[in-house]
């Protein structure tokens, strides 16, 4: 069974990653650790039963990005319980984000 959940999304690699800190503290979870130059983060939920570890790929591409969750640790259930979750959300605030901007 695949554990890695991804989506892509149109736009910067500096939106995505923005959005997604937002995101993360929006859904209540904790961020471990990062780094925002590679485009990698660990976050758990808020009981800490598992870490999931969230990538930005460009893949040589700078019109869009790959958002790839998969688990850090051995509890596979936290990423299959949350990258949904995470990802519809991250969707979601990108897209507030931007008719802000455009409402300006």
């Amino acid at each position: 069974m695949e554990n890695t959940r991804s989506r892509y999304f149109p736009y910067d690699k500096s939106i995505v990653i923005n959005a997604l800190y937002d995101t993360i503290e929006a859904l209540g979870l904790r961020l471990d650790s990062s780094n925002s130059a590679r485009g990698t983060l660990v976050v758990s939920d808020a009981q800490r039963t598992g870490n999931m570890r969230i990538a930005l790929n460009i893949e040589g591409r700078t019109d869009q990005i790959r958002v790839d969750i998969f688990p850090e640790d051995s509890d596979r259930d936290i990423t299959e319980i949350w990258s949904h979750i995470i990802l519809d959300e991250l969707s979601g605030t990108i897209q507030r984000a931007l008719q802000r901007r455009d409402n300006r």
